[in-house]
């Protein structure tokens, strides 16, 4: 009798426990492929979630879609993440931004993106979107002037950089013009290398010679950065310095590169996720500009190509990889 009386009692206890916890909040994450941009940004979003009160598998529950490179795998993600009726899609870049917009009108997006969403169309205004979307911009090309300086410092004698862009690419073609601008104020000499294809890349990067006092100078360019390993071993047997504009570049073989720290971009991203998932409208949250900017200097490059790094130099760095 008891033993039924006890089964009975839990047969009802158990489901009114289950109902009385709080259910999971279930956040998509959509990135074109997971390299340290993308899994930095993912790190510092659990980390400051769980900061917050929202722990992995217990309070939120992640379902991340990587389209591993491939473009087109990108928009049956979304539509699949919009099925599982996320409350929150946190994206990367430019396509998986424009879409996860594109999938939907009804779900907040957060992205986190290396350049100026205003430009690129994404947004309105910082203020707020005007849709249901909000986030963290770098502005990176914001930060050209900064970056060609710290380049000048690093090679005091620098007179030319040479810049390398797709001129099929309108965007591509207005990093130029920004990079060119940003030389003439520090009487820098620019050589305009405008190319339509990869092979054509690779061609003119076999024409650069050696010279002193010269460097390649990276703006953000989808072909360039596609062919970037390419580029690290040519420049580096012709020992011609570099400077691109993220860690991961140098990380990969740039002499020196600057930019921001996506972790922290991450860590940014998670409170407008938060306030999200309290309650606030995705429109109605500014779109934040990325807090942390960091120097990567590669020792082993530049002592390859014969750069000497200064102790001074190498203090100010944020990250020296040895």
């Amino acid at each position: 009798m008891f033993t039924r009386w006890f089964a009975t009692l839990l047969f009802l206890v158990v489901p009114m426990a289950a109902q009385s916890q709080p259910r999971a909040a279930r956040v998509g994450v959509l990135i074109p492929e997971m390299d340290r941009p993308q899994s930095q940004s993912i790190k510092g979003l659990k980390e400051m979630l769980k900061l917050v009160g929202f722990e992995e598998r217990k309070q939120i529950i992640f379902e991340l879609r990587d389209a591993k490179g491939d473009r087109a795998g990108l928009e049956p993600a979304a539509k699949e993440l919009v099925a599982k009726k996320t409350e929150v899609i946190l994206t990367t870049g430019t396509r998986a931004t424009r879409v996860a917009k594109a999938a939907t009108r009804d779900v907040p997006i957060v992205f986190v993106h290396p350049g100026d969403p205003i430009r690129l169309g994404l947004a309105k205004s910082l203020d707020g979107s005007g849709a249901n979307l909000t986030g963290v911009g770098a502005f990176a090309s914001q930060a050209t002037e900064k970056r060609l300086a710290i380049l000048k410092e690093i090679l005091p004698g620098l007179r030319l950089i040479h810049v390398f862009f797709d001129s099929n690419d309108a965007f591509a073609r207005e990093n130029f013009e920004i990079a060119k601008a940003a030389a003439q104020k520090l009487r820098l000499e620019v050589v305009e290398h405008g190319v339509k294809s990869a092979d054509e890349l690779k061609a003119s990067i076999g024409q650069l010679e050696s010279p002193k006092n010269e460097a390649l100078f990276h703006m953000p360019d989808d072909l360039v950065e596609s062919e970037a390993d390419f580029i690290f071993d040519a420049v580096r047997k012709k020992k011609i310095p570099t400077m691109f504009n993220e860690d991961f570049w140098a990380i990969k073989g740039a002499m020196a590169a600057y930019g921001p720290n996506y972790y922290e971009m991450g860590r940014q991203a998670a409170r407008l996720v938060e306030a999200i998932l309290k309650g606030r409208k995705a429109e109605t949250l500014p779109i934040q500009r990325a807090s942390k900017f960091d120097l990567t200097l590669n020792y082993r490059t530049a002592n390859f190509i014969g750069v000497n790094l200064s102790q001074e130099m190498l203090k100010k760095a944020d990250r020296v990889i040895r």
